[in-house]
């Protein structure tokens, strides 16, 4: 009896510990995310932030969080120690503009950031995520003249069954996590991850592409850094990440097989370009399932963040939620203004 009260007391004191471990990494600590900038030379994009604006928003950040570096943040949180009220930032895609405009801000706060790349875009074939975004926000003069030639050729193809998603895509709530995306946004989204397979998408994009006449080649000169970059990044204490290999917008829907090899094959590239052991990445576009947390952890990575801030109750450090930078500016404007308000 008396070893069954201890077993029983040990049980209860290490779920106390790991429940109390789940609150405060639930309660408040999280990332948040960054993606595209805009200068003279970076045009801008939907959500992209100027220098000036990602300056206002870290001391914002500083007045109302405890900010720390990427690797206090994952030091910390590997420990179980991050407190409720801190918070990191994080930049995906290795986006040219990050390195061009971002940084210098980073300098002028030292602060070190978390880096997730997606190697596709140092090879000979990128993944086209970027161009197409970049497509259809640079050769368009507003992004819904884009969407409404998209959705008319997808509604082309099959009328019935384009009516059908629509309806179901109207009582989905889709990313409702997202709340600065319009709804041509997230129905375009839901079309390309939900209703068309990828040769269907890549398809109509090239269609759209050839008729605009697209210079690519001069796109994947501007979107990306060189792996010259990364290493600089690195010796300037930035923590480099994993993001996949080409960044499939549902890599859930990959066999474990495929998935397995989308982050290998990353996580080859950057350990080999670097010269030293990865161990944080992001989920691209927020998407995974269990057999992906199960790679991650036989690769050795042990910090891992998602896309959004819908979901709090954080299972595991390979799913710290993130806020998207388009929330924190939009609360800061409606901040600005009420104190616009009450000083007039």
């Amino acid at each position: 009896m008396i070893i069954i009260f201890y077993i029983n007391f040990y049980y209860k004191f290490i779920k106390k510990i790991i429940t109390q471990k789940k609150i405060i990494m639930q309660d408040h600590t999280h990332a948040i995310m960054f993606h595209h900038f805009h200068d003279s030379f970076h045009k801008p994009a939907q959500g992209s932030l100027s220098s000036g604006n990602l300056r206002d928003m870290i001391i914002w950040l500083k007045k109302r969080y405890s900010l720390i570096g990427a690797k206090e943040y994952a030091n910390k949180a590997i420990k179980g120690i991050l407190k409720s009220n801190q918070i990191c930032l994080s930049f995906d895609d290795a986006l040219k503009c990050q390195f061009d405009i971002a940084l210098p801000i980073l300098d002028e706060f030292k602060i070190d950031a978390f880096f997730f790349v997606y190697s596709s875009v140092f090879s000979s074939e990128p993944d086209f995520l970027e161009i197409y975004r970049f497509f259809r926000t640079t050769e368009y003069k507003k992004i819904d003249l884009f969407y409404k030639d998209f959705f008319e050729i997808v509604k082309s193809k099959n009328p019935d069954e384009f009516q059908n998603h629509l309806n179901i895509f109207k009582n989905a709530n889709y990313l409702s996590g997202f709340p600065f995306y319009s709804k041509n946004d997230k129905w375009f989204r839901y079309l390309r991850d939900h209703y068309l397979n990828e040769n269907q998408y890549h398809e109509i994009m090239k269609n759209l592409l050839e008729k605009k006449n697209f210079d690519i080649e001069l796109a994947k000169k501007e979107l990306w850094m060189s792996e010259k970059d990364l290493i600089n990044l690195h010796k300037n204490g930035h923590t480099i990440g994993l993001h996949s290999f080409s960044h499939p917008t549902q890599i859930s829907k990959l066999d474990k097989t495929e998935q397995k090899l989308e982050y290998q094959k990353n996580l080859d590239h950057l350990r080999s370009l670097l010269g030293s052991p990865i161990k944080t990445m992001s989920h691209p576009c927020g998407n995974y399932n269990q057999e992906t947390l199960q790679i991650l952890t036989e690769l050795g990575i042990s910090i891992g963040f998602r896309r959004s801030m819908s979901i709090k109750n954080i299972q595991s450090l390979l799913e710290i939620p993130r806020e998207d930078h388009a929330n924190i500016f939009k609360e800061m404007n409606h901040v600005t203004d009420k104190e616009n308000e009450r000083n007039a």
